[in-house]
């Protein structure tokens, strides 16, 4: 078996736990094998890393089992953005962010978590991704998000004029400060601070929700995820941006027209025996159980 490590290098935990997790797999005679991203960082302790197999993400991932992310959620979305999209290897986060609902890892549970994986005692999970297919100036780009794709109306400070379709049928034009495409897993990210509904992460599910509604009766919606979602923006005056999943954010002009559907390719995630969905929605989301 091979483990693959990466991660956020710049926390200050994160050599730490790489060199756990090493040690942890010499002793069990598994192989680990670490990306090559930190040796970006001249901040690296050069003696923390001499005993590593150290190797390129894009060899990394061809090779691996699995691979363990370790950082808080953006990591863990940037890492599923840089898995090749025919490749079958699961993700597995260790949690050493802030709030994080995708690193299901806890720093106390590294030892029983990596137990487990070493037994091969853990189940493989598709999770849903969606593609945003971005015409304009007659050209189309394409990308891909885990989380969500999310358009607003950047520093103008004016409301965003959004028209929506599914499927070719007029959905409505929503006025708002901007519209959140989210899938089942990014539902618990900006969605739900916008007031969008918790969708559980194996569903195939989209939800649109308007950002700050002009009119009290809009609300988010949760379509089926083989809908096929258009987007444009009528009577546009002002710079707007449109942000995939937090971490790609590029400019939109008004030949602007977005085109979000499900992706081909799912992103595969590994499930431990210890981990249960509503335990963890439950903590992130600080639930007692009490309602008086």
């Amino acid at each position: 078996m091979i483990v693959g490590c990466t991660g956020n290098y710049r926390k200050s935990e994160y050599l730490d736990i790489v060199n756990h997790v090493d040690e942890f797999c010499s002793k069990n005679n598994v192989r680990c094998i670490v990306s090559s991203d930190m040796l970006n960082s001249n901040d690296i302790d050069k003696q923390k890393i001499s005993k590593l197999d150290i190797l390129d993400f894009s060899e990394l991932e061809k090779i691996a089992d699995i691979v363990l992310c370790i950082g808080g959620d953006g990591t863990f979305l940037s890492t599923a953005r840089r898995i090749g999209l025919n490749r079958n290897v699961p993700l597995l986060g260790i949690h050493i962010g802030g709030l994080g609902f995708l690193a299901e890892i806890s720093k106390d549970k590294i030892d029983e978590s990596l137990q487990y994986v070493i037994n091969q005692e853990y189940k493989v999970e598709d999770r849903m991704r969606i593609q945003l297919q971005l015409n304009r100036n007659g050209s189309s780009d394409f990308f891909t998000a885990l989380n969500d794709i999310v358009v607003d109306h950047g520093e103008s400070g004016r409301i965003l004029k959004t028209q929506v379709l599914v499927d070719e049928h007029y959905l409505n034009t929503y006025e708002s400060d901007g519209m959140i495409f989210s899938t089942a897993i990014g539902s618990t990210a900006y969605s739900l601070s916008a007031g969008g509904p918790i969708v559980h992460p194996l569903m195939d599910a989209v939800v649109i929700s308007p950002i700050c509604s002009h009119s009290l009766s809009a609300r988010s919606i949760v379509l089926d995820g083989n809908k096929t979602i258009n987007i444009e923006f009528p009577d546009l005056d002002h710079k707007i941006y449109c942000t995939v999943d937090g971490q790609q954010r590029f400019l939109l002009d008004e030949s602007a027209q977005l085109e979000i559907k499900k992706s081909n390719n799912n992103i595969k995630v590994a499930i431990l025996p210890s981990y249960n969905y509503f335990d963890t929605l439950r903590t992130k989301m600080r639930w007692s159980g009490n309602l008086r």
